[in-house]
């Protein structure tokens, strides 16, 4: 089998698969559940600082889902793509029994796993403070949260609200911090990339790319937002793009570790992010939805796949598609000769590629939907929503 440990900081990770800080991780039984479930390591639930304290008092209920139980084969088949709305800011502990639960989680788990504690000040005293008292604990590792999508709109300035000023709080911490760390960036900068680079400079041992975004939904028969009433984190397997762009971005540039995580639903999205130069990859909403014993079945189709290619190690495959990555100026532009091409025998004539051609390109005939090729542009998009898959398109000239 191939050798899926990693060491990042000094720290060994027996696989790549990381809990991220979020319910599942809220307290030791959650992190030990995790951990036995098979993932390498756990972030424990986010402590706030005092000036945050109210995001330790958590609305009922604070999680929805959209478009995920209409899915076709429901509860058997589930969705790849849907959102999660929550409000779940932080640790619902205080500084004391935070750093009492982190010690009694790393006594249950043993050296099965990694613990790694999460902390997020509002004030450079609270920073202080929490990187003072982490530091007598047995966390193996710390998580510097200046990301929180929404802790911001509890009129302190935190997480998402502060990305400026992480810089600052990098190197305070670093100063102060006697274990592996690393800081925890927000996707809702103008330039999260940049910002790791500044982290890095600053001291930080590692990025975490990324967290989720802020989000809200409204009702329109109320005109009310739809769950507690507020901004809340916005997330799920949609955002996977989106991460895999900013860590590729970021793999490019920083000289130290990315632990990647958002929209990790499933063992291929670990394969994508280690592909794109992530060494640990973290998941909130698929752990959530599918289960801690999920990350067990990810390691294993993890090693089947890395088998089956004749891989022994995962430091094969990380960063082998960046050179793949073309800037949008470098794609090839209008190539001849590309056009849509229908498979008569797959066409039940239903029209739908009709509609959605912009060109007028597409006429239904009684053997089915027939592509003019010299009107047609090759956009691909009746390929795209053909329900038979009978639309594929030629190579060109």
């Amino acid at each position: 089998m191939a050798d899926l440990s990693v060491e990042v900081a000094g720290v060994k990770f027996k696989n790549p698969v990381i809990l991220a800080s979020a319910t599942p991780t809220m307290d030791r039984y959650g992190m030990k559940r995790g951990i036995d479930g098979g993932a390498a390591g756990a972030i424990a639930k986010s402590l706030f600082g005092e000036s945050g304290k109210l995001g330790r008092k958590f609305p009922r209920p604070r999680f929805k889902l959209f478009d995920y139980k209409d899915y076709p084969g429901y509860p058997n088949e589930l969705p790849h793509s849907f959102t999660l709305h929550s409000l779940e800011e932080c640790s619902h502990y205080g500084y004391e029994e935070y750093m009492d639960d982190i010690n009694k989680a790393k006594d249950m788990v043993g050296d099965e796993g990694v613990i790694m504690a999460s902390l997020s000040g509002a004030t450079m005293d609270e920073w202080e403070t929490m990187c003072k008292m982490v530091n007598e604990t047995k966390a193996d590792w710390v998580e510097l949260n200046v990301s929180c999508p929404f802790a911001a709109d509890m009129g302190v300035k935190m997480g998402a609200g502060a990305v400026e000023l992480c810089p600052e709080i990098t190197k305070l911490c670093a100063g102060i911090l006697k274990k592996p760390f690393s800081v925890k960036i927000s996707p809702q900068a103008a330039d999260p990339v940049a910002i790791a680079e500044e982290v890095e400079k600053a001291g930080a041992m590692a990025v975490n790319l990324s967290a989720r975004l802020s989000g809200i939904m409204i009702d329109i028969e109320t005109a009310r937002p739809i769950g507690p009433g507020a901004m809340g984190g916005w997330g799920g397997p949609y955002l996977i793009g989106y991460g895999l762009k900013i860590v590729s971005q970021a793999a490019r540039r920083l000289n130290i570790p990315i632990i990647a995580g958002l929209g990790v639903w499933d063992w291929q999205d670990i394969i994508r992010y280690t592909m794109v130069g992530a060494s640990l990859v973290q998941s909130a909403a698929g752990i959530m939805l599918q289960g801690y014993n999920i990350s067990k079945k990810w390691v294993e189709n993890i090693n089947a796949w890395l088998d089956s290619k004749g891989y022994s190690s995962l430091d094969e495959i990380r960063g082998m598609a960046l050179p793949n990555i073309l800037r949008t100026r470098d794609i090839e532009r209008e190539p001849e000769g590309v056009h849509a091409v229908v498979d008569f025998k797959k066409c039940n004539k239903c029209g739908t590629c009709i509609r959605s051609c912009f060109y007028a390109a597409i006429k239904l005939t009684k053997a089915g939907a027939v592509v003019n090729p010299e009107v047609c542009d090759g956009c691909g998009m009746c390929m795209e929503v053909c329900p038979q898959n009978a639309v594929s398109m030629s190579k060109g000239r």
